[in-house]
C-alpha cells in the first residue's frame, strides 16, 4: 500500500515537472518574441475618457503615456484608447505588413501617415465583413508604398475583450512563413480536438455512456472557444467569421457550462462532494442566464459570466485538492488534465487583465494546453470505463458462481421432492419377482440404479443435458412403473431422427411422471403416454400427452402456480422455462379424455 502511494506521488511530481518545464520553455520563447522588436517600435497610449477626440485633437495632445515597447498590456478598458506608434527601423524597399496580435478587436481605426495626409484603415468585428484587414489569424494590414515611416502611426481602438496586443512590422517573406506556421499549428490542434470529439461521440453512443457524451459537449465548446480566441477561421476569408470574435465571450461561458456539467459527471460530485455539487448546480443554472443576457440584452453585463467561470474553476481546484488528500483520486490522467486546464486558465486571465501582453505564441500554447487537457480527460474516461469493465467482469464471475450454486440448490430441491413411496414400492416389486424371474429382477435393479443415479448425482450440476440423456432417464422411470403396474402403462416415442437438442435437467421427465401418476394410474383401464419432439423452423416442439382421466377446467388455471405440497410440479418447470427461454408450458386437457402438455425451445437459444 505504501509503495503504491509512493508511485502515485512520483507520477504526480513527474506530471507537475513536465508541465512546469514546458511552460517555462514557452515563456522563454514568448518573451524573446515579445522583446524582439522592442527597440524597432515605440508606443504610447492615451485614454479618451469622453470618447469624442479626433485625430487632430490627439496629434496635439500631451497626455500620452509611454508603453514599455511594441506591446500594450492595458487589458479591459471601458473607454476608447488612442495609440501613437513610432517605427524606428523600416525598409521601404520591401513589401511590409503591420500586424497586431489580437483577433478580438471590436472597433479599430488605423491612421497610416503619408507625405501629404493619412490613409485610414478599419478593422474589427464591428465592421463585420467590410474590414480592411487581410485574411490572417489576427489583424494584418499591407503597408502602402507611400507610407512615411518618419511620422507617427495613430490607432484608436475599443474592445470588450481587452486591449492587449503586440505591434510588429514584418516583411513579405516572414509574413508568409508566419502564416504557414499558423496554418500548420492551428490545423493540427483543430484536427486533434475534432478527432477527439468524434471519438468520444462514437464511444458514448456505442457503450451508451452519458459521461462520454458530456465529454463531447466539453470538447466541442473548447474547440469553438479556441477557434474564436485564436482567430483560426480568419485565415479562410469566411464571410461571417467576425461572429466568432464578436461572440467569443458567449463561447467562453458555454465552455464553462460544459466543464461544470462534465466535472459533475466524471468526479461524481453528487455523492463524493455534495456541497460542491450544490454550488455547481447553481452555476449550471447561472451560465445559461448569463448567456441569454450576453446575446440579447448587454454584452457588458453578459461578460459577468467570467466571474461565474472563475468560481467554477475554483470549485474544480477544491475538488482536485480534496480528492487527492482523501486518496479517492488516483488517476494520473485526471490530475494531468486538471493541471493543464489550471495553467491554461491562469495564462488566459493573465492576458485578459494585462499581466502579460498577448502574443500568438501564448494564444497557441493555451490552445495546446486545452487540447492536451481534453485528451487527458478522454484517457481518464477510458481508464474509468476499463475499471468499470473489470468490475463488471468480476461481478459477472460472482453472478455465474452464484448461478451455479443456485442451480445446484434447485436440483437438490428437485431431487429432495423424490417420493420415498416410489422407492419403497419399487423395492417391493423387485422383492416379489426376484424368486420368480431373476433376469427381470436384475433388469429392474439396473433401471432403479440408473434412475437413482440420475436423480441423486450431486456432482453433476451441468445446466443442460442432451435430449438422449433426458430420454434415458424417462425410459428407466417408465420401465420401473410398468413393472409396478403390469399391463397398465404404455409408452410411445415420436422423435425426429438425428435431432441435436439440449434441455435443462428434469424438464421432460417430471412431465412424464405427472402423466403416469395423475393421468394413467387414476383410470381403471390401461393408458398410453406419448412423447413427441419435433424440429420446427425456429424452435423445437416438445409435448407429453396421455389419455388418462384429464383435468377439471377449474383446476387447469392453478396448475402453473406454486402451492404447498405439490412436489416438483408444473409451476417449477414453467418458471425454469420462462427464465431460460422466455417460453412457458401450454396445457390442453379434457375431463375423461386426457391431457397434453407442450412447450417450445427456440433454436437460437441453444447452447
Amino acid at each position: 500500500m505504501r509503495s503504491e502511494s509512493i508511485i502515485f506521488r512520483m507520477k504526480v511530481i513527474t506530471i507537475f515537472l513536465a508541465i512546469s518545464l514546458c511552460t517555462g520553455f514557452v515563456f522563454v520563447v514568448y518573451f524573446q518574441d515579445v522583446n524582439k522588436s522592442k527597440d524597432d517600435i515605440r508606443m504610447e497610449v492615451l485614454r479618451d475618457k469622453l470618447g469624442n477626440m479626433t485625430l487632430s485633437d490627439v496629434k496635439v495632445s500631451d497626455q500620452f503615456a509611454a508603453l514599455p515597447g511594441n506591446y500594450s498590456k492595458v487589458g479591459y478598458s471601458p473607454v476608447r484608447l488612442w495609440f501613437k506608434i513610432k517605427i524606428n527601423q523600416y525598409d521601404a524597399d520591401e513589401l511590409n505588413y503591420l500586424t497586431i496580435n489580437n483577433p478580438l478587436f471590436e472597433d479599430v481605426t488605423l491612421y497610416l501617415p503619408t507625405s501629404n495626409d493619412y490613409i485610414t484603415k478599419h478593422f474589427g468585428y464591428a465592421y463585420k465583413s467590410h474590414s480592411d484587414e487581410i485574411d490572417y489569424v489576427y489583424p494584418a494590414i499591407k503597408i502602402p508604398l507611400q507610407f512615411d515611416p518618419n511620422q507617427y502611426i495613430y490607432m484608436t481602438s475599443q474592445s470588450l475583450y481587452g486591449q492587449n496586443f503586440i505591434v510588429q512590422i514584418v516583411n513579405d517573406e516572414l509574413f508568409r512563413k508566419t502564416s504557414m506556421i499558423n496554418v500548420w499549428a492551428s490545423g493540427i490542434l483543430f484536427g486533434v480536438l475534432l478527432a477527439l470529439f468524434f471519438y468520444n461521440l462514437i464511444m458514448g453512443l456505442s457503450i451508451k455512456n452519458k459521461t462520454f457524451l458530456k465529454s463531447c459537449f466539453y470538447v466541442f465548446t473548447t474547440l469553438l472557444w479556441n477557434i474564436a480566441t485564436a482567430g483560426l477561421i480568419n485565415i479562410t476569408g469566411f464571410k461571417y467569421v467576425y461572429l466568432l470574435a464578436e461572440y467569443s465571450t458567449g463561447f467562453g461561458i458555454l465552455m464553462s457550462l460544459s466543464i461544470a456539467i462534465f466535472i459533475r459527471a466524471i468526479f461524481q460530485t453528487e455523492t463524493k462532494f455534495p456541497m460542491i455539487d450544490s454550488c455547481l448546480k447553481v452555476l449550471i443554472i447561472c451560465f445559461p442566464i448569463t448567456l441569454l443576457i450576453f446575446f440579447f440584452i448587454s454584452k457588458e453585463l453578459g461578460g459577468l459570466g467570467a466571474i461565474a467561470s472563475a468560481m467554477m474553476f475554483v470549485l474544480y481546484f477544491i475538488i482536485m485538492i480534496r480528492g487527492i488528500r482523501r486518496k479517492n483520486l488516483r488517476s494520473p490522467q485526471l490530475i494531468a488534465a486538471w493541471l493543464l486546464c489550471f495553467v491554461s486558465v491562469v495564462l488566459f486571465y493573465m492576458m485578459s487583465f494585462g499581466a502579460i501582453p498577448q502574443s500568438y505564441i501564448m494564444v497557441y500554447y493555451i490552445f495546446f494546453l486545452s487540447s492536451v487537457s481534453a485528451i487527458a480527460f478522454s484517457l481518464s474516461l477510458a481508464e474509468i470505463i476499463n475499471s468499470l469493465d473489470e468490475e463488471k467482469k468480476y461481478n459477472q464471475t460472482l453472478f455465474e458462481n452464484s448461478e451455479i450454486q443456485s442451480r445446484q440448490f434447485e436440483l437438490a430441491f428437485i431431487r429432495a421432492q423424490m417420493d420415498p413411496h416410489f422407492i419403497h414400492n419399487t423395492l417391493n416389486v423387485i422383492e416379489g419377482v426376484i424368486t420368480e424371474n431373476q433376469e427381470k429382477a436384475g433388469s429392474l435393479v439396473n433401471d432403479l440404479s440408473h434412475y437413482l443415479r440420475n436423480i441423486f448425482d450431486y456432482s453433476n450440476s451441468e445446466r443442460y443435458i442432451s435430449i438422449d440423456e433426458e430420454l434415458d432417464a424417462i425410459k428407466f422411470y417408465v420401465r420401473i412403473e410398468q413393472a409396478r403396474f403390469p399391463g397398465k402403462i404404455g409408452i410411445h416415442y415420436n422423435i425426429d431422427s438425428d435431432i441435436q437438442l439440449k434441455v435443462p435437467r428434469f424438464v421432460i421427465q417430471p412431465l412424464v411422471e405427472n402423466a403416469i401418476r395423475h393421468g394413467i394410474r387414476k383410470r381403471n383401464i390401461a393408458g398410453t403416454v406419448k412423447i413427441r419432439i419435433k424440429k420446427l423452423e425456429q424452435s423445437y416442439f416438445i409435448s407429453v400427452e396421455d389419455d388418462g382421466v384429464g383435468i377439471e377446467d377449474a383446476d387447469q388455471h392453478n396448475l402453473l402456480e406454486y402451492s404447498k405440497g405439490k412436489g416438483i410440479g408444473l409451476a417449477s418447470i414453467n418458471a425454469r422455462l420462462k427464465a431460460e427461454y422466455g417460453t412457458q408450458l401450454q396445457i390442453v386437457s379434457e375431463k375423461g379424455k386426457g391431457t397434453s402438455v407442450h412447450f417450445h425451445i427456440p433454436i437460437k437459444e441453444q447452447p
